[in-house]
């Protein structure tokens, strides 16, 4: 027979299922462990003191408890969660206008005027009192609204009902989690509005044997202090971007039981570094916004993906790829190259927008773009193809440095592995590039980031 309700956690309530790094004011809860019990008792008081005349809800919270608590007291209270890739007010404007019966609740964050805002460090939750039953939730509801990054064009929604959240977090789990009994604290360094991140470290807290971080550690100095303070066995989510910052640290770090890694490549040798500096297994992640999650690869020494169970990829013509599964109504076509080796693994070989025609030479942004990636001295950079208007056009590189590298230095590496026709003219050289908080560079944003770099 086939189920019609989940429970909102499969979690023991005695079990730890979030660590506070300081004292929650908005929950009355201090600084350290917090239990399943207490996190549905929670949510079932946060549920009765939202609004009832609401249907579409803006979580912008960035304590990531917070915003389980937030996700699951709409979903009891049968509103549905729009996750947006950033916070802006044009984006959540823009939200209130497509879906009806709107409003925003947050942790500090600046909001439309024009919506109702629900500001949970000031008005905090009430009349917290014991569950004796966790909720079930029916298989079918919408839970959220997820929105893919724009990284290739604008957002698109993706709308998420609660047996997928429940299906996907165990297959990801069987895959990305070590094989302990243990409960294991994770820390992300990625927010929980974003795919990524509310795979990994908002559901599996619901649904695995996980203890959830509370905050988002930035800078490499606050992961460490994080890190010691947690008991072990640990784990972390996190981005290239953020692990390259870290290795680039010197500072050393207390044994990880495994990291996860996604969002933009990761090279062979930064997978190397994370693994001998954590004394860990790094495991990169593939996945798209309208799927969720569906391989995995140990980078350090394999090229090769291993899909999940569940996840078929259909070839449609040579270059492109259907991918479908059972917990997802929607299938989505696939923004990569893909070598099917057989039935579970396969390679990935570059973007299908990825192919560039320079002075009659045909070159790969990914392979250029790993080159750069090679760059002992880089902390973050991108080479791109922006429109342009000249006989022979030319890819463009922004680039962060460390301090006392120059640019001649770049072009000399990139001299040493590219064809002069594919070396960047210019190089730009930036303090940061305009990165989301998942880690992902939307194609718009480098390109208006791009307009105004070459206006000054």
């Amino acid at each position: 027979m086939t189920r019609k309700t989940f429970p909102l956690t499969n979690r023991n309530l005695r079990d730890n299922f979030a660590y506070l790094t300081q004292d929650n004011k908005t929950t009355g809860d201090t600084k350290g462990f917090v239990s399943a019990q207490r996190f549905i008792d929670t949510v079932v008081a946060l549920s009765k003191q939202l609004p009832s005349d609401k249907q579409h809800i803006i979580n912008l919270c960035g304590n990531r408890y917070l915003f389980t608590v937030v996700l699951c007291a709409s979903v009891l209270k049968n509103q549905v969660n729009l996750l947006p890739s950033n916070r802006n007010i044009a984006t959540q404007k823009r939200l209130s206008e497509r879906y009806n019966n709107t409003y925003v609740i947050h942790d500090g964050s600046e909001t439309d005027p024009d919506l109702l805002a629900i500001d949970l460090d000031k008005e905090g939750i009430s009349d917290i009192q014991t569950v004796n039953e966790i909720p079930e939730i029916d298989v079918d509801q919408l839970a959220a609204i997820s929105f893919t990054s724009g990284s290739t064009g604008d957002a698109k929604p993706n709308e998420k009902i609660w047996r997928t959240f429940v299906d996907s977090t165990i297959i990801n789990s069987h895959y990305m989690l070590p094989k302990s009994t243990e409960t294991i604290q994770l820390l992300a360094t990625v927010p929980a509005q974003h795919m990524w991140g509310l795979e990994t470290s908002v559901l599996m807290a619901l649904f695995a044997n996980i203890c959830v971080v509370d905050s988002k550690p930035l800078f490499p100095q606050d992961i460490q202090t994080l890190i010691e303070t947690l008991p072990a066995p640990r784990m972390m989510v996190s981005t290239p971007v953020h692990l390259r910052a870290v290795v680039g640290s010197n500072l050393k770090f207390p044994k990880l039981e495994t990291v996860l890694c996604a969002t933009s490549p990761l090279t062979q040798e930064l997978a190397t570094q994370v693994e001998a500096l954590f004394s860990t297994q790094m495991r990169e992640v593939y996945g798209c916004s309208e799927i969720g999650s569906m391989a995995i690869r140990e980078t350090a020494h394999t090229d090769i993906w291993d899909k999940f169970d569940g996840i078929h990829f259909d070839q449609q013509t040579s270059n492109q790829i259907l991918a479908h599964t059972e917990h997802v109504k929607e299938s989505a076509t696939l923004g990569d190259f893909i070598e099917l080796l057989n039935e579970q693994q396969f390679r990935l070989k570059g973007r299908t927008d990825d192919m560039i025609d320079i002075a009659g030479k045909r070159g790969s942004l990914n392979e250029i773009n790993k080159v750069l990636l090679s760059f002992p001295e880089l902390i973050d950079g991108i080479v791109f193809f922006p429109p342009q208007d000249r006989p022979i056009p030319r890819l463009v590189a922004i680039v962060a440095i460390k301090d006392g590298i120059s640019k001649k230095q770049l072009a000399d590496h990139f001299r040493e592995y590219l064809d002069p026709a594919f070396i960047p003219r210019p190089i730009i050289q930036v303090e940061k590039l305009p990165r989301e908080e998942n880690g992902k560079l939307p194609k718009q944003a480098l390109l208006r980031f791009y307009q105004e770099l070459i206006k000054n």
